[in-house]
């Protein structure tokens, strides 16, 4: 198996075969595989994580921002008839919203997909609810500029769960705001995008949400105070939970804090 994975073309047809049968079980067994089949990152932790407390929500729908059909964090509150907005840029000649569509529609539920690259000009657009129960932001750029955005609008979802950039240690900082951020194109090691942990702590702190958990270095779920305190969940400090990425690291062969010795010189907002 190691040969197969160390050889390019050998692991390309195997990544082809995966994909079909994945599809096949979908579309011509029965349409509940995919919830089967569909996992969040980190060994599905946070669709587990997520979908557990999901019990103490009082809105029942969602908005995820940025994922792949194969991959996303809300996929237990669909299987769970949450109803909501999937929303993508999708750099892959739509294939990914086209995919997910067509999955939507086999599996019958209410969630719209929507093909756009969210910036502060146009979320209105996808924001317009009164009240939103789960809200999940993986873009890779202008986290925290559209997170602060939301909330300003009196948009306060009773669970966020975002990406966070380990590689900026405990800085409270973020990039600044770039309407085409695109994290290829601002540094070659793609680790220049979003905040910190500590960051988004100040920011949603703002706004009466509580820091519960933190996931592979990588995600960050922040809850209403209120139902933190409903679900019996404790409450803690960036510093506590805070998490190197280590799947990053393991890719650079490198730790966080060279990882920031790298980009600390590009431009970084304090917040």
């Amino acid at each position: 198996m190691n040969f197969i994975y160390k050889t390019k073309f050998l692991f390309f047809l195997l990544q082809k075969y995966w994909l079909v049968k994945y599809l096949f079980k979908i579309f011509l067994i029965n349409g509940d595989y995919y919830f089967e089949l569909t996992k969040s990152q980190n060994n599905n932790e946070e669709n587990l994580f997520i979908t557990n407390i999901s019990k103490y929500i009082t809105s029942k729908n969602f908005i995820e921002i940025g994922y792949h059909y194969r991959e996303m964090n809300f996929i237990g509150l669909i299987k769970e008839n949450f109803f909501g907005k999937l929303v993508d840029a999708d750099t892959s000649h739509g294939f990914n919203s086209f995919m997910m569509s067509k999955i939507i529609k086999k599996t019958n539920r209410n969630v719209s997909v929507i093909k756009k690259f969210i910036d502060l000009d146009n979320i209105d657009q996808i924001f317009d609810m009164k009240k939103l129960g789960c809200l999940s932001i993986d873009i890779d750029g202008n986290e925290y500029w559209i997170l602060e955005n939301i909330l300003s609008k009196n948009i306060i979802p009773e669970l966020i769960i975002t990406e966070y950039n380990a590689s900026f240690l405990n800085h409270e900082v973020s990039v600044p705001y770039d309407k085409n951020f695109d994290v290829k194109k601002k540094h070659h090691s793609l680790w220049y995008h979003g905040a910190s942990l500590s960051a988004f702590e100040k920011l949603l702190s703002r706004f009466n949400y509580g820091l519960v958990k933190v996931i592979g270095g990588t995600n960050a779920i922040f809850i209403q105070n209120e139902q933190i305190q409903k679900s019996n969940l404790k409450k803690f400090k960036s510093f506590e939970l805070y998490q190197e990425c280590w799947s990053r690291n393991k890719k650079g062969d490198n730790t966080a804090k060279e990882q920031f010795d790298a980009i600390k010189h590009l431009p970084l907002v304090k917040v």
